[in-house]
């Protein structure tokens, strides 16, 4: 409920009620406007990736689409049911879990104990890991059969949910983007 002050002016009968109601309609009015200027330039995004991977000579031009993707879900079109997929779906980057546990070869394994750090995985480096990027793959239960995860990899890696992380997945895909990997203790 908007503040209210009640006012009688002298020498008037009528009472006069002021309230705040415009500052919340100016903030209601900003948050819309951000919205729309945002789903705007994301779909002037999309356009471009779309272009720099249909008419670029590089031969990494493919590589645009990746972008092109993420900016054409915050189009005026698609952005509402983003926003509810990913606030309903238990995506995100809320509500997750406290630890995850990292899959591993015997040889991944001794790597991460001798350097401290598990390494990100490349972009379909294998076909299978890297399937949403570079990044630190994890799961919540134990060794997921869901394709992202090498059938060799059985090491188990338990670690506090890095920040960062976000959820793919529920229990089975969690991934902390990124080319630096993560540091365990």
């Amino acid at each position: 409920m908007a503040d209210a002050l009640q006012c009688s002016p002298q020498d008037c009968n009528e009472t006069y009620t002021v309230t705040n109601e415009g500052a919340i309609h100016r903030f209601v009015t900003q948050l819309a406007n951000i919205y729309r200027l945002s789903t705007l330039r994301a779909e002037e995004s999309s356009m471009y990736w779309a272009d720099v991977a249909t008419h670029s000579k590089s031969p990494l031009a493919p590589l645009a689409h990746v972008p092109g993707v993420f900016a054409a879900l915050w189009t005026p079109e698609v952005a509402p049911t983003t926003a509810v997929t990913l606030g309903t779906a238990g995506y995100g980057f809320v509500g997750l879990p406290k630890n995850l546990i990292h899959f591993t070869t015997e040889a991944g394994a001794a790597s991460i104990r001798a350097s401290g750090v598990i390494r990100s995985s490349k972009v379909f480096s294998d076909g299978i890991t890297g399937a949403f990027g570079p990044g630190v793959y994890m799961a919540r239960v134990g060794h997921p059969l869901n394709g992202i995860i090498k059938k060799e990899a059985t090491v188990p890696i338990f670690l506090e949910t890095p920040r960062g992380t976000v959820r793919i997945t529920p229990y089975l895909v969690y991934v902390r983007w990124g080319f630096n990997g993560v540091r365990i203790r």
